[in-house]
């Protein structure tokens, strides 16, 4: 249905919700599958839905369809080839992924790994990073995010390639504060490595992502490990600072980060900062691109001439 009032149009209350699903992942060039489509719909809505409420969105122009994928502009043939071959490529991939997860898992206080990012919805683009999702021990968080970015710079040459290290929350810290679209759909398309109790825990602290995708299941089928994997040699740096040392250093590395990253990003305002370095005993985030302020103001344009019939 459809009903135009001055510019704005109005949908139902499904057709509204798959139009928002392929505007959000138009933002990332990424024309969708049907089937995507009803994972990612922020209403519960069937397989046997979609089909009809595409066409019916393509009549109306708001759609449109290439290659079985489906965008709210003409998907350019390009689009659609670098899909396939982004998704070809991370196939491809798999394994020295896969191996750097787990590798990565072995590091001292290190609970719980997941791909996320592109990764972990099938894509690696040519110049694209493997960005990771850790969990750490409790009191912990800043000795191991020095210790693993001390390797990356020292051993990979501060490759990040496949190192990228951008979200750490520590095992008494779980459940994510921004609640949106954005957060959500990256917390459902975690691909996680070890640890499976944990992981599970993780996403019973944040159940709240059901409300914005009700139909999306999480990826339980990608561990490599139920449990912490054998740290070897690792284990010892966690026996030997398992004390006050240990508290020392974690806090020794939080203050002097945070201090590096308040001069570096001094242009940003506190909100913004907080957002995209968010910098706290119990987390580390560090997204310089600010890109999730950016997509869902992009989201909101698109959808503002856009509403759901009551």
């Amino acid at each position: 249905m459809k009903e135009t009032q001055g510019d704005t149009i109005g949908l139902t209350r499904e057709e509204h919700a798959v139009y928002s699903c392929i505007c959000y992942f138009n933002i990332f060039h990424y024309p969708m599958k049907p089937s995507e489509i009803c994972d990612f719909a922020n209403v519960k809505v069937g397989t046997d839905q979609i089909m009809p409420i595409l066409q019916h969105l393509i009549s109306l122009g708001l759609a449109f369809e290439n290659q079985g994928y489906y965008s709210i502009k003409s998907p350019h043939e390009q689009d659609v080839k670098r899909r396939i071959r982004s998704e070809q490529r991370c196939l491809r991939k798999q394994k020295i992924i896969r191996r750097f997860a787990l590798f990565i898992s072995r590091f001292p206080y290190v609970e719980s790994v997941s791909i996320s990012g592109s990764c972990s919805k099938g894509l690696l683009d040519e110049e694209g990073d493997v960005d990771y999702f850790i969990i750490t021990s409790a009191g912990r968080l800043w000795f191991c995010r020095s210790f693993l970015i001390a390797f990356k710079k020292i051993c990979l040459l501060n490759s990040k390639k496949y190192f990228c290290l951008n979200y750490f929350v520590d095992a008494d810290n779980l459940e994510i504060p921004d609640r949106n679209i954005f957060v959500a759909s990256e917390i459902k398309t975690l691909k996680p490595i070890s640890n499976k109790a944990l992981f599970e825990k993780f996403l019973q602290s944040n159940a709240w992502a059901d409300e914005f995708l009700p139909n999306k299941v999480n990826n339980r089928e990608s561990f490599l490990r139920s449990s912490r994997p054998r740290k070897f040699l690792f284990r010892w740096v966690e026996i030997i600072f398992n004390n006050r040392i240990g508290s020392a250093i974690d806090d020794y590395c939080f203050h002097l980060t945070y201090a590096v990253w308040k001069k570096k990003f001094r242009h940003l305002n506190t909100d913004d900062f907080d957002l995209n370095f968010r910098s706290k005993k119990n987390v580390s985030k560090h997204h310089p691109g600010g890109f999730q302020k950016k997509v869902l103001g992009e989201m909101g344009n698109r959808l503002q001439n856009i509403k759901v019939l009551s």
